[in-house]
């Protein structure tokens, strides 16, 4: 985690790889790939290989996830809208990022990368009534300063996968902090197109389901389809 298919190339460096069954790990397959795709689209991104992989994740997007190329396309008058209203460069082409589909497939990627954090952190997998509350924030929500910036005075500066000279570099960087209570806050970036971030809990009764309301909460098991 995150998927190698979202790295240029598929080099990606070792490290963070965790246990899963083989329904849970299949069932979030279709959101690595939309998640995979939304970094990918990143600007500025011109090299070949670039080109070659985006292309290739493009089409497997639009043979297992029906809709959501349409959903995220808004058409060239809109285009000239969206960059007028919201600041964005004209060398951008933006995209609707706040589709139910798109929105679906990125929590329950920002849901995985929460529990595998947990993992990571405390050796262990999230119990039954645990869980991750979490939320996620495209390019144009940085630019124009929508993240919290509690989450940045909460955590510690980012870090990244790292072997040997390998990096991910601005691929995939991350940073958590210990809560309360087991309680961890994570965020997570990729390329310079969307975040995520998140809570996880051993018992989702304690904090999370006050917000419930706001953030979704994804438990153990909510990954099988």
């Amino acid at each position: 985690m995150p998927p190698i298919q979202m790295f240029e190339g598929r080099q990606r460096p070792g490290g963070f790889e965790f246990p899963a069954c083989h329904r849970c790990n299949s069932g979030t397959g279709h959101s690595d790939l939309v998640a995979s795709m939304l970094a990918r689209v990143m600007p500025h991104a011109d090299t070949d290989l670039h080109r070659k992989d985006l292309a290739k994740i493009l089409s497997a997007v639009s043979n297992n996830v029906a809709g959501l190329l349409d959903e995220m396309n808004i058409g060239r008058g809109a285009e000239k809208l969206a960059r007028k209203r919201l600041g964005i460069p004209e060398d951008m082409h933006p995209l609707r990022a706040d589709g139910p589909i798109l929105s679906g497939h990125i929590l329950t990627f920002a849901a995985k990368l929460g529990f595998a954090l947990h993992y990571e952190v405390h050796g262990g997998l999230i119990p039954a009534r645990g869980g991750a509350q979490v939320m996620w924030f495209s390019n144009v929500q940085a630019m124009n300063d929508q993240i919290p910036q509690e989450l940045f005075s909460l955590l510690p500066g980012p870090t990244m996968l790292q072997q040997g000279k390998k990096s991910s570099g601005e691929q995939f960087q991350y940073s958590f902090a210990h809560g309360e209570r087991d309680h961890l806050l994570y965020f997570a970036s990729f390329n310079k197109s969307f975040a995520v971030a998140g809570v996880t809990a051993q018992d989702c009764s304690i904090w999370l389901e006050d917000h419930v309301d706001k953030f979704p909460i994804f438990k153990p098991g909510d990954f099988i389809r």
